[in-house]
């Protein structure tokens, strides 16, 4: 009986071999997307292979590459079963129209509640990411101010902060962020108590594109550290930069992890407790919403197939039972 329950399963899975690796690949590209948006897990593995090996970190091949990978690795475990299973299947007798007809309605509802997972997947993935950015710092409250570098050391708090200190603009640093129909680029710079070598730097801050000069023809290249670290002892402030006191919100381990890498790399190590003050909140949750809005999309496009296949299964089951 169980022998005859695992055969009529592997038949299903043989007849169903296309919906089973599309929902599979979607699956795997549902859990490597938060990794890809927030530089964690097997992403960041994999973004600092490329950094070593090749000097560069392609975001979309980083997720791309290990669904096509995971996908061709599981229909090639499938193909060997089903070689194995093939030469005890040969002298079975040809399969009925009415069980040939039980194995498409089985293959239908596979796809269909394949589909129909993804989308609650992608429903709980949204939810938890807006659970996620609500529980970010916010600008209200009592203002925190520090002195950087003073003595005692403050004991830094999330939240609304002004800080006081000397703006390092020759360790800019600057990430790109492309997700669904948008992208957003949010730039950097160390801010101490005076320009020195120092063992790590703990606070950072964010700054605008029109509060600094970069050098003619000076853009942001291929290699990471010119994509990210942009060329020291070159950047010219503009009167329209802050001055030495900066309020905003501060958050904890606010760099991505991409910039405390390249700063590394760069020679400035980056304090393991280090804060980040955002001038402008939304730049903060941006990264959020914007998953947010891909795991959307994502669920969407999973539930209208869902449907689809829905409506197919039903006409299919109409027409079995009708005959």
């Amino acid at each position: 009986m169980a022998e005859k329950e695992k055969s009529g399963f592997l038949a299903t899975i043989r007849s169903n071999i296309i919906p089973v690796a599309v929902a599979f690949a979607l699956f795997i590209f549902l859990f490597l997307l938060p990794q890809s948006v927030f530089y964690r897990g097997l992403v960041s593995l994999l973004a600092e292979w490329q950094f070593s090996w090749f000097g560069n970190y392609l975001p979309i091949l980083t997720v791309i590459l290990p669904v096509l990978i995971l996908t061709l690795l599981l229909l090639l475990i499938f193909w060997l079963i089903f070689r194995l299973r093939k030469k005890d299947d040969e002298d079975e007798p040809e399969l009925s129209l009415a069980e040939q007809a039980k194995n498409a309605l089985a293959k239908a509802r596979m796809s269909m509640l394949s589909f129909f997972v993804l989308t609650a997947l992608s429903v709980i993935a949204v939810i938890v990411t807006l659970a996620l950015m609500i529980a970010l710092p916010s600008d209200s409250g009592k203002v925190q101010k520090i002195s950087v570098g003073s003595i005692p050391f403050t004991e830094p708090k999330e939240g609304r902060a002004e800080l006081d200190g000397v703006l390092d603009w020759q360790k800019l640093a600057t990430i790109k962020r492309n997700l669904v129909f948008a992208s957003q680029r949010t730039y950097f710079i160390p801010i101490v108590s005076q320009i020195a070598d120092r063992k790590s730097t703990r606070y950072f801050v964010q700054v605008f594109r029109p509060e600094f000069v970069l050098p003619r023809n000076q853009m942001p290249g291929r290699a990471p550290e010119r994509e990210h670290l942009l060329e020291q002892g070159l950047i010219t402030p503009t009167k329209d930069g802050p001055s030495g006191l900066v309020s905003g919100v501060l958050r904890q381990d606010g760099l991505p992890d991409e910039i405390v890498m390249l700063y590394e790399k760069a020679g400035l190590t980056v304090h393991p407790d280090h804060h980040v003050l955002y001038r402008k909140a939304s730049d903060m949750r941006w990264p959020y919403w914007g998953a947010a809005w891909a795991f959307l999309l994502f669920g969407i496009c999973a539930l209208l197939i869902g449907l689809f296949q829905r409506r197919q299964y039903k006409r299919l089951k109409d027409g079995i039972d009708g005959s």
